[in-house]
């Protein structure tokens, strides 16, 4: 492998979630990106009247209040593969490789979870989020180490993203399975989320998501969308964070994401 350039770019321990008979209410902020105290509350008054933000197609990160421990900060890998590569064999390929080096599981992702810069230089094809504390040049250095032949270049770059389940209970008479079945049928969650894990346990449902962040007006339309299939109110749908600890938070903006190290390889 031979090092063409470098570009610096401006940018697990898990706990078990208990199903919770009453979901929680929405935060009382809302986003208000870059604006002070009086803006901040007249932009909270305004969009309280008029319902859940909904920018997910923005080109900036989505107005979201469910930060926190619900948002996470971690190193990413862009990668392009080469002229036809299979995808799956670089991913099993770089999940043995970390395994091997002991930094930990590498997730799947969207290649929304990068800033409007990085994608206005690459759009990935495939997206690989590393573990809770792997940071930059470590990612850097693990890419270098055991970058696959299958991989044409690619980049790592620091990210914010989602980290959280929703959960429900569902009406007395209707199982869990039911529920996941209508989800399923009904395709919307697919269309909210992309990509989700479903867990069936004996009282209620779970929905894994990790990935790009969600405006509040998405998640109140995944609640809406789990409450109707389990046929209870949105409110009854839970949102709780998998990990512990104070996340990252927004309600002051995009935090930096200036990287440590960050770089383009081929």
């Amino acid at each position: 492998m031979m090092k063409r350039r470098k570009w610096d770019l401006g940018l697990r321990w898990f706990v078990v979630l208990a199903l919770v008979l009453c979901g929680v209410a929405a935060m009382a902020r809302w986003g208000t990106r870059f604006a002070g105290p009086a803006q901040a509350q007249a932009q909270a008054q305004a969009q309280a009247a008029a319902g859940p933000v909904t920018d997910d197609a923005g080109d900036e990160l989505a107005t979201t209040t469910f930060d926190g421990p619900m948002v996470r900060r971690r190193a990413a890998i862009a990668i392009h593969p080469a002229k036809g590569a299979d995808r799956g064999q670089i991913a099993r390929e770089l999940r043995l490789a970390a395994q091997r080096a002991k930094i930990g599981a590498l997730t799947d992702a969207t290649f929304a979870v990068f800033s409007p810069e990085l994608l206005e230089y690459l759009v990935p094809e495939q997206t690989l989020v590393l573990a809770e504390g792997v940071s930059v040049p470590d990612a850097e250095a693990f890419m270098r180490d055991h970058q696959p032949a299958g991989v044409a270049f690619y980049l790592v770059a620091p990210v914010v993203l989602h980290d959280l389940t929703f959960a429900v209970v569902p009406a007395p008479g209707l199982t869990p399975a039911q529920v996941s079945a209508t989800v399923d049928r009904d395709g919307i969650l697919s269309d909210s989320l992309n990509r989700y894990v479903t867990t069936k346990q004996r009282a209620g449902l779970t929905i894994r998501y990790f990935g790009a962040i969600l405006s509040d007006g998405q998640i109140e339309a995944v609640r809406q969308a789990l409450g109707h299939a389990a046929r209870v109110p949105a409110d009854r749908v839970a949102v709780t964070a998998n990990l512990p600890g104070p996340g990252v938070d927004l309600s002051n903006g995009i935090p930096d994401l200036t990287p440590e190290g960050g770089h383009h390889h081929g």
